[in-house]
Order: structure tokens, then C-alpha cells, then sequence
């Protein structure tokens, strides 16, 4: 049975138990409504015995029932061939029926109690009309609250088995993140030997400069390696934050990407712009680096084959640092604009997904920031906002 099979059964079942269960407690507020009825023309037929001049009943034993009957808590009026009240038990307020103005107050509760239950006629007697005690009427909100705690628990449910879903996703990235750390460190101590031996030995023809410049960009793609290392092992850890400089994070990243980015066919242009001062935050340095690194890398990508701009700038807004990473290109698709911080979700043919997403932990997670997109004419602009070390 597919998933979405099951699902549409489990909606069927579950609409069925809550229908069934809403009529079965309707047919039982019902019932009670005639044994209202019943001992509603019980009180009128004892009233009718006391009140009657040509039998002498026995008065205690009518009377004790009378008391008994009321003790059930049935508001019960009757009134006689004319419409009068001539007897009430249980009303919600005090009444004396040989007043007028009470007569009148207890009429209009008789009309009150017909719109409930319809009234019972006895002939020579008048009509009776009656509600229900005080258990019943509690009984008429009963189905609605079972109900609502049935959605409340299958929505608790649904939020459960989600959240171990995705506490089942993350353990598994963690234990693939190790993975990864532990397999990149045979390679990167080889090329930190290569790039070193490249430093010391000049080119056949005494191009040392060249050399030395090739040598320089092998050590910066093996401390790039060795960063990723690390910011892979943090994942799963709980990271340590201190004062992050974000403007010399922005700066390395403006240094390492400008050197590779394409400048002949489709050139792409990095303009990084920084307010002067720009005060610390509170974080990890590894893991926001992967963060903005991840914000820039989309844009480079979705300009890739058309050339244009990527700008990034940062400014302090507040309590925070706000970081806006923004490109010209084609922009995040309609359909995906709710789900784009998702995990796999990606506008990228081939993409796995997982950028966005990791931004979205390390920035919302581990330092209490924000992080979201917003969707100009033309491109996409990505905004992530960092609480300050020291707020002001």
C-alpha cells in the first residue's frame, strides 16, 4: 500500500470513528431528553392529584415525591388551558408564582424551554414544558470536547512521529559528517606536503614567482579542505561561541572566491560592501563561514553559463549584524519558495539540497539568529541576522 493510500485510508477511518462517536452521544442526549419528558408528566400528574378538590390523596406521600422529582433538577413550568403558569419547579431563578410580574418572568422562561424540547399537552391539565438537569446540558458539549481532544492527540501524534523523522535525518547527516571529516584527512595531509615541497623548489626556467603564487592558492584550497574538515566534526557537537569578527570572515571568503570565480566567457562580478565598525557577534567563526559560504556559493551557481553580479553586504540592524547575500540571476522558483531551507530541496538540477538547510541550523540552532529569503523582480536575495556579542 503506497503512502498516500494509507493516508487517505487513515482519513476515511478516522472521519468515520469521529462521526460515529459525534451521533452516538446525540442519540444519548436524547434519551435523557424523554426521561425528561417521562418525569415531567410525573410532576404534572402528582401536581394534578394534590390540587384536585374531589380525592383526598395522601398528601405526604404525594408531597415526598414531589420533593423527590425536584431534587432531580428538571426545570419543569406547567401552565393551564389559558397559558398561565400554574406550577414550576427548578427554575434558574427565584419566583412566586402568585406575584404578576413573577407569573410573567416565568412565562418567559416556559417559551425558552419550548425552543429546546417541544412541550407536552395534557388534556384538563394544560402544558407542560421542561428541560433538562444540569448533567445533561453538560452532556451536549461532551462530543464537542472528546473531539477536539481526538484532533489534539492525532496532531500530537503527527508532530511526534515527524520530529523522530527528522531527529532520524539529522543523526544520520551527524554520522555521515564524521565520515566525511575522517575520510578528507589522508588527502589533505598529502597536498599540505605537495604545496610545501612546490614552495622550496623553483621552476626549471627560475619562474619562482609563479610558482610560489600557484603554491600559495594550493594552500589556501588545503586550509579550505581543512576548514571543511572542521566544520564537518562540528556537526552533532555542541559548538563554542565567542566573539566573531564578521567582517574578516566576509573579507576571507571575498579573497577566496574572487580568485576563482569566472572572469572570461560568462563573467561573474563580487561586490562586498561592509558598514565601517561593524561591531562583533556572538558565535562560531567555522560554522558562520559556512554559512555566508554557502549563501554566496548559491549565487555563483545560479549565475553559472549567464555571468552577472553577486552583492553582499553586511550592516548592523539593531540588536544584530544583518549579512544580505543578493545576485541577478533567474531567483528561487515559485514552488519552491516555502520550502527552500528544507533538506532536499534544491532549485539546482542535480542538487542535493543541503546547504540552505545546514545555514538555516547553524544560524537559527546553534546561534539564535534568523535567517530567510526574500524574492526581488529579479534574483534572489538571502538575509541572515546574528545577535551581537554585546548589545547596547
Amino acid at each position: 500500500m503506497s503512502r498516500r493510500v494509507g493516508s487517505a485510508v487513515l482519513a476515511v477511518l478516522f472521519a468515520g470513528v469521529l462521526v460515529w462517536y459525534l451521533v452516538y452521544t446525540r442519540q444519548m442526549a436524547r434519551a435523557h431528553a424523554r426521561d425528561a419528558a417521562v418525569i415531567s408528566r410525573m410532576y404534572a400528574r402528582i401536581f394534578q392529584d394534590v390540587s384536585s378538590p374531589q380525592e383526598q390523596p395522601d398528601l405526604e406521600t404525594l408531597f415526598e415525591l414531589l420533593r423527590e422529582i425536584e431534587a432531580l433538577g428538571i426545570p419543569v413550568v406547567v401552565t393551564d388551558a389559558t397559558g398561565e403558569p400554574a406550577a414550576a419547579a427548578n427554575l434558574p431563578f427565584p419566583g412566586d408564582l402568585r406575584r404578576p410580574e413573577d407569573r410573567a418572568r416565568v412565562g418567559v422562561y416556559a417559551r425558552e424551554l419550548d425552543r429546546r424540547n417541544a412541550p407536552i399537552v395534557e388534556p384538563g391539565l394544560g402544558a407542560i414544558h421542561f428541560g433538562v438537569s444540569r448533567d445533561v446540558e453538560r452532556l451536549r458539549w461532551v462530543p464537542w470536547i472528546q473531539a477536539a481532544a481526538l484532533l489534539l492527540i492525532v496532531a500530537t501524534a503527527f508532530w511526534v512521529v515527524r520530529s523522530t523523522a527528522r531527529a532520524e535525518r539529522e543523526r544520520l547527516w551527524a554520522a555521515m559528517a564524521r565520515e566525511s571529516a575522517h575520510q578528507l584527512g589522508t588527502p589533505l595531509s598529502s597536498l599540505a606536503g605537495w604545496a610545501e615541497i612546490l614552495r622550496m623548489s623553483p621552476g626549471p626556467r627560475g619562474e619562482v614567482a609563479a610558482d610560489a603564487a600557484i603554491a600559495e592558492e594550493l594552500a589556501a584550497d588545503v586550509e579550505r579542505l581543512q576548514k571543511v574538515a572542521r566544520r564537518f566534526e562540528l556537526i552533532g557537537q555542541e559548538a563554542r561561541l565567542e566573539e566573531v569578527d564578521v567582517a574578516s570572515v566576509l573579507r576571507r571568503l571575498e579573497r577566496y572566491f574572487r580568485a576563482r570565480i569566472p572572469r572570461i566567457e560568462t563573467p561573474i562580478e563580487l561586490e562586498v560592501s561592509l558598514e565601517a565598525d561593524l561591531p562583533r557577534v556572538r558565535g562560531n567563526a567555522v560554522l558562520l563561514e559556512w554559512a555566508f559560504e554557502s549563501l554566496v556559493k548559491n549565487s555563483i551557481d545560479a549565475l553559472a553559463g549567464t555571468g552577472g553580479r553577486v552583492e553582499v553586504s553586511a550592516r548592523r540592524v539593531g540588536p544584530a549584524v544583518e549579512v544580505k547575500v543578493r545576485d541577478d540571476g533567474p531567483g528561487v522558483p515559485p514552488e519552491l519558495r516555502r520550502r527552500i531551507f528544507r533538506p532536499g530541496v534544491s532549485g539546482k538540477p542535480g542538487g542535493w539540497g543541503l546547504g540552505l538547510s545546514l545555514a538555516r541550523r547553524i544560524v537559527e540552532e546553534t546561534h539564535g539568529g534568523r535567517i530567510f529569503a526574500r524574492h526581488p523582480a529579479r534574483g534572489a536575495e538571502f538575509v541572515i541576522e546574528i545577535p551581537l556579542a554585546n548589545p547596547v
